[in-house]
């Protein structure tokens, strides 16, 4: 009784790893650190009602969000166009299947206002942007107005 329940390696127990040194790290989240640079925006965004990005959640799955922040180039991790940073958190923005030129032309800018659906993508909360504009021409042109 006492063989059958070892864990010496053998043809019922295989070896997975070896030692420590082979088992793969796991995918971290990436940092936010757009906090700062979108200070100047804050007024925009809460005007527009943007939706902090750390308030999605599973349960947001499938709404139709506003959100505002830096986008960042994608990482290798995530099979997005670009992953967007509030300061909050950071979520990626995948595109849906024939995403407009100008959609792609809007997404290029570095602070963004995006209008997308949350999306489940490989276990990862995404938005799948619909609407991009320049976040900062809009500050500009908002605060012009006032």
């Amino acid at each position: 009784m006492a063989r059958r329940l070892s864990r010496r390696a053998g043809p019922e127990h295989p070896v997975l790893f070896l030692d420590g040194d082979d088992i793969p790290e796991p995918v971290r989240p990436p940092v936010p650190r757009a906090a700062a640079a979108l200070t100047p925006y804050l007024a925009v965004l809460a005007a527009a009602d943007a939706v902090p990005l750390d308030e999605l959640d599973a349960r947001s799955a499938g709404r139709t969000v506003l959100v505002g922040g830096e986008r960042r180039p994608p990482e290798v991790s995530y099979g997005a166009e670009a992953l967007l940073d509030d300061g909050t958190a950071v979520v990626p923005l995948v595109l849906g299947r024939a995403p407009s030129r100008a959609l792609r032309a809007a997404l290029a800018t570095r602070y963004l206002l995006v209008t997308g659906v949350v999306r489940e993508v490989d276990g990862v909360l995404a938005i799948e942007a619909t609407e991009a504009a320049d976040l900062k021409a809009l500050a500009r042109d908002w605060s012009a107005r006032r």
